[in-house]
């Protein structure tokens, strides 16, 4: 009889735990602000946001520098930043014209030019310094302390 009552009292404890979520779940935030390099805006930057429970919420920073995400756990949040890998051009998309635009009497600035003189150029923070990648190396960390905050940095 006393076994049973531990093994029930056993099962009970642990279907507490169970119920509770093993600690209850974290209060979590949306994040917004702007990333900046040498004090301009950098479009496509990768950003991630590594949580108090350790999940990442990443996001993509707009034209004028500026992101937003939801769902950080609140604490200490660590945050990893990547210039956008530049693309791969499509078959045929910067492959010259069959007639030149000089040739149809038609004046066109980028008559004349290769293929390499119309590929993307890098953005202008595609220079990042590697140790921003790595969100225990990057030095990028900030107390995530309510529902809604802003968080801004301007990399070197």
């Amino acid at each position: 009889m006393r076994g049973l009552l531990v093994t029930a009292a056993t099962c009970a404890a642990v279907g507490l735990v169970g119920l509770s979520g093993c600690g209850g779940d974290v209060p979590r935030g949306r994040v917004h602000g702007k990333i900046t390099v040498q004090g301009k805006p950098v479009p496509n930057l990768a950003v991630v946001f590594l949580g108090a429970d350790n999940r990442t919420h990443p996001t993509i920073t707009g034209a004028d520098g500026a992101f937003a995400v939801d769902g950080v756990a609140q604490g200490t949040v660590k945050v990893s930043v990547q210039a956008p890998v530049e693309r791969a051009a499509v078959k045929g998309e910067f492959d010259p014209p069959r007639q030149t635009s000089a040739a149809k009497g038609v004046k066109d600035e980028k008559a004349g030019k290769t293929a390499q003189d119309n590929a993307p150029k890098a953005p202008p923070g595609a220079s990042l310094a590697p140790k921003y990648a790595n969100p225990d190396q990057s030095g990028l960390t900030f107390e995530l302390k309510g529902p809604d905050q802003e968080w801004s940095t301007d990399l070197k």
